[in-house]
């Protein structure tokens, strides 16, 4: 009985979430159009590419593609779910969900629904986009398995959104530092450019974080590029990032909360 409350006070976030977004009614024509841009843009830039490993200007723009529709995942990870409770903290709006049957860990938990599920539809637009409008040949063979490859890659994704948003629970000002993580990340992982061009003292990055083996596995099953390992290798990094940090970024967000209870500023801002 109490699973199917936490489901249901869950599904409610998310159709909350749902509305909000929608109520700004040319939020999403704007979001669509500026993927269009950026896929023009990288378009013409890519008939510039002349260079390995890229064989034409096609499978730089393909690589390119794939980069920005899991960008648009990590985004919707790292950054959306801390600006929601951001704007729940200065609305006043966090403080229902506080006293409510879900409580405030569940409920931060189930914010990150929404805009993952908004994200892969939005990644999906931009590759229908790249294929229909550009001419991007997707690998329809394997297609099919990145999805399960996204879903894992948004949960290996999630602990560095937790530690977001437990120190934006505590400092109330934290939720920017998601855009420098973002734009550190697609340097170091590959998504306009291949890794074998960063600094040598810099390319130890692309192995440490989740965001490179979700690259190199989605662009695989996508366009068809080569992998550089066995892409259960590097489906099992992300099972383990997923695995290893999720457990104890979900205690450090209990304990944030705990910590605000305690100083009386939880629904603060």
């Amino acid at each position: 009985m109490k699973k199917r409350l936490y489901l249901s006070a869950g599904y409610g976030l998310l159709v909350r979430d749902a509305q909000i977004y929608m109520s700004y009614r040319t939020r999403l024509i704007t979001q669509i159009a500026a993927i269009f841009f950026s896929l023009v843009m990288f378009h013409f830039i890519s008939q510039l590419v002349r260079v390995e490993p890229f064989g034409s200007p096609e499978q730089y723009f393909a690589y390119v593609v794939v980069g920005i529709a899991v960008l648009e995942v990590l985004t919707a990870t790292l950054s959306r779910t801390p600006l929601q409770l951001h704007s729940d903290l200065v609305q006043g709006t966090f403080e229902s969900l506080v006293v409510s049957p879900l409580g405030p860990l569940a409920g931060i938990l189930a914010m990150t629904v929404f805009p993952t599920l908004m994200a892969f539809a939005v990644g999906t637009v931009s590759l229908t986009m790249a294929t229909t409008i550009f001419g991007v040949s997707l690998h329809w063979a394997t297609v099919p398995l990145a999805f399960p490859t996204l879903l894992l890659g948004a949960l290996a994704f999630l602990p560095f959104a937790l530690v977001i948003t437990s120190a934006l629970l505590i400092a109330k000002q934290a939720g920017s530092a998601s855009t420098f993580i973002v734009t550190g990340l697609s340097i170091v992982s590959g998504v306009f450019f291949p890794i074998a061009v960063l600094p040598v003292w810099l390319r130890w990055m692309s192995e440490v974080q989740p965001f490179t083996p979700a690259l190199q596995l989605l662009r695989y099953e996508l366009v068809g590029a080569p992998l550089p390992q066995s892409g259960w290798v590097l489906a099992g990094k992300l099972f383990g990032f997923a695995l290893v940090l999720i457990p104890p970024t979900i205690f450090t967000l209990a304990a944030a909360i705990r910590f605000c209870r305690r100083r009386g500023t939880l629904t603060e801002y």
